[in-house]
């Protein structure tokens, strides 16, 4: 999966929605990323070298659901314009550690996330 911003810009964020695979108590999940943190690291794919590591967080998402529905999340980067003051293409990716000890996840799981910021 692709996603593009400008060079020297802090909008718009890097949203990651989670998917429910049906492999795990989703519900389970969303409870437990609540007890999480998140880090996100951005590497460059020419050299190999990490251009960003630093704390991510979550957001509910938006839900037109109103009686008993599972609460559904973002993971959310919120740039800074350090992050985007070089043009290039990026590998993007999300470490959520659990801090009930159950482990650790690195997201996305299904596809590589390239973040390319264009001049």
């Amino acid at each position: 999966m692709d996603f593009f911003i400008n060079k020297k810009s802090t909008l718009p964020n890097l949203k990651l929605e989670l998917v429910n695979d049906g492999r795990n108590d989703f519900r389970n999940f969303h409870d437990k990323i609540q007890n999480a943190t998140i880090n996100f690291t951005m590497t460059d794919v020419t050299n190999n070298s990490k251009k960003v590591c630093s704390d991510a967080t979550i957001e509910l998402k938006p839900s037109e659901c109103v009686l008993d529905c599972d609460p559904e999340y973002y993971i959310v980067y919120n740039w800074v314009a350090r992050d985007t003051k070089k043009s290039g293409r990026y590998m993007g990716q999300f470490t959520i550690t659990f801090l009930d000890g159950s482990g650790t996840l690195i997201t996305p799981t299904r596809e590589e996330l390239f973040i390319n910021i264009l001049d």
